[in-house]
């Protein structure tokens, strides 16, 4: 195996490394800034795990909606609903184990599926960008769904604010 064939394998095993570590952090920070501000790393670092395998809109994508907008919303609702950010709650319960062992078999199952196909991912050239017929496609035939979608993300945001403000309720 020549150094071309081995330092793609070398930064995904890296980057599947730190998307893990950023996972970990996610979900056994105590502080909900914390979380919020790793799993915009681990959201960041999949988005160069698609890059890495050639899906330029995907990652494109990956990195405007999710690190890009639904991070800053999860953030102004963390900072909107006024909660003391040094407050530490008790981030785990009494599942934990059965959801350990169950993340277990799912990563067993996955390195399992991914050795089937390892082969296939790595040894194909760099493939050709494919944002210019993506965009043609979005703003051609499919422009109505594209703006429905936005929509929805709009009512989105304004669940999340909605859901974020803490209402007096009337004696």
């Amino acid at each position: 195996m020549n150094l071309e064939q081995l330092l793609p394998t070398v930064v995904f095993a890296l980057m599947a490394g730190l998307l893990i570590a950023l996972a970990l952090v996610v979900v056994t920070s105590r502080s909900v800034f914390r979380s919020a501000i790793a799993l915009t790393g681990a959201l960041g670092v999949v988005a160069g795990l698609f890059a890495l395998m050639g899906a330029d809109f995907v990652a494109a994508g990956q990195l405007l909606i999710y690190v890009g907008g639904i991070m800053i919303i999860m953030l102004f609702v963390i900072m909107l609903s006024q909660r003391p950010m040094a407050k530490a709650d008790r981030q785990t319960n009494d599942q934990w184990l059965w959801g350990a062992l169950f993340a277990l078999a799912v990563t067993c199952g996955l390195i399992v599926q991914f050795r089937a196909v390892y082969r296939g991912i790595f040894s194909t050239t760099v493939s050709m960008p494919t944002t210019v017929s993506i965009g043609r496609l979005l703003l051609g035939d499919m422009v109505v769904p594209f703006e429905a979608v936005s929509l929805v993300l709009l009512a989105a945001l304004v669940g999340a604010v909605y859901f974020g403000l803490d209402y007096e309720k009337p004696q």
